[in-house]
C-alpha cells in the first residue's frame, strides 16, 4: 500500500505496521512543516526494508492554471527541491491538480513543466478527466488519479490511485493509494526511465580558414601549402584534380570551371580572396 499526507510524520514503526512500501511526499514553497525533508527520505530510504519514496508539487489547488509559465516555475524549483533531498535521476515528479477541474485545464501548464523536465519524467494527480486528457494529449508518463471527481471511472493508464482519504496511521492523517503500474514513480525502481542522449551541438555554417592574400595563378607556377589546401578541399567537393601542392594548367582549369559554375565576380583562373571563401563556403553541385 502506498500513503500520502502532508503535515502529519507517521513514525517508521507506524509504517511497517501498516505493511506500507511507499509514500509519495510534498515539495513546494511552503515554511510551515508540509514539504518533505532530507532526514525524512533518508529515513524511508535507508529502512529495512527499504520504503519507496515519491514526489509531488503542490502549492495551491488550482495552481495548474497558471499557464506554461507556471509550469516552468514549478518543475524548475521541483527539480531542485528534489535533487537536494536526494532523488536519483530521472525519477518523475508529480504535479497536482488538486479540484474538480475540466479535461483541459492543465494543458499549458504541463507543456511548460516537460520542457524542463522532459516528458518522460511529468506526473499528474488530478480526476479522471484530466488524467485521461493529458494521457491522450501525451503531456504526462505517469498519472496518480483520484477517486475524487471521477465518477467512478478509473484510466487504465494511471499508476497510482487514491482510493480513499483520511484514514489514521500512527495518529497522522493519510490517504490510500493503489500500484496500478509496476513503475510508479519511486526513487527505488529497479528500472528507471533511461537518461535521454545530450543533443548535438549547432551546427554553424561553414567557415572558410584565413585567407593568406597570396594568388594562386599560372603562369607562372604557384607552390606550397596554400596550394595544397585548396587542391584537396576543390577534391573533396568532388573536382578530379591531382592534390600535389602545384598550381598549374590544370588547376587553372579547373578553379575557370568552379568561378564559372558558381558565378563569381572574378572568373579568371586566379585563386584569389572571392574564390578562395567560395572554395569552402558554397554549396556543393551535384
Amino acid at each position: 500500500m502506498i500513503l500520502d499526507f502532508a503535515w502529519g510524520r507517521p513514525s517508521l514503526a507506524s509504517l511497517q505496521a501498516a505493511k506500507v512500501t511507499g509514500v509519495v511526499r510534498y515539495l513546494s514553497h511552503d515554511t510551515s512543516g508540509k514539504n518533505l525533508s532530507n532526514a525524512e527520505a533518508h529515513k524511508y530510504m535507508s529502512a529495512t526494508p527499504a520504503i519507496d519514496l515519491a514526489v509531488i508539487w503542490e502549492s495551491t489547488a488550482n495552481r495548474v492554471n497558471s499557464g506554461r509559465a507556471g509550469g516552468v516555475a514549478d518543475a524548475t524549483d521541483a527539480l531542485s527541491q528534489a535533487h537536494n533531498f536526494g532523488m536519483p535521476g530521472p525519477r518523475p515528479i508529480y504535479f497536482a491538480c488538486d479540484y474538480d477541474a475540466g479535461p483541459d485545464a492543465c494543458t499549458a501548464y504541463l507543456q511548460g513543466a516537460a520542457s524542463v523536465l522532459g516528458l518522460g519524467r511529468v506526473g499528474l494527480y488530478a480526476g479522471h478527466g484530466p488524467i485521461k486528457a493529458a494521457f491522450d494529449k501525451k503531456l504526462i508518463t505517469f498519472g496518480w488519479q483520484t477517486y475524487a471527481w471521477s465518477g467512478g471511472a478509473l484510466d487504465p493508464r494511471a499508476q497510482l490511485y487514491q482510493y480513499s482519504n483520511s484514514h489514521l496511521v500512527g495518529g497522522v492523517d493519510v490517504d490510500y493509494n493503489k500500484i496500478m503500474h509496476a513503475d510508479w514513480g519511486g526513487w527505488l525502481h529497479a528500472s528507471p526511465l533511461p537518461i535521454p542522449p545530450p543533443k548535438p551541438p549547432p551546427v554553424g555554417p561553414p567557415v572558410a580558414p584565413p585567407f593568406s592574400g597570396r594568388l594562386l595563378k599560372y603562369p607562372p607556377y604557384t607552390t606550397g601549402t596554400e596550394v595544397r589546401a585548396w587542391q584537396a578541399k576543390m577534391h573533396s567537393r568532388g573536382w578530379k584534380i591531382v592534390v600535389d601542392g602545384v598550381y598549374g594548367p590544370a588547376s587553372k582549369t579547373i578553379c575557370l570551371a568552379f568561378q564559372n559554375d558558381k558565378r563569381l565576380t572574378h572568373r579568371d583562373g586566379i585563386v584569389g580572396l572571392e574564390t578562395w571563401r567560395a572554395t569552402w563556403v558554397s554549396p556543393v553541385t551535384p
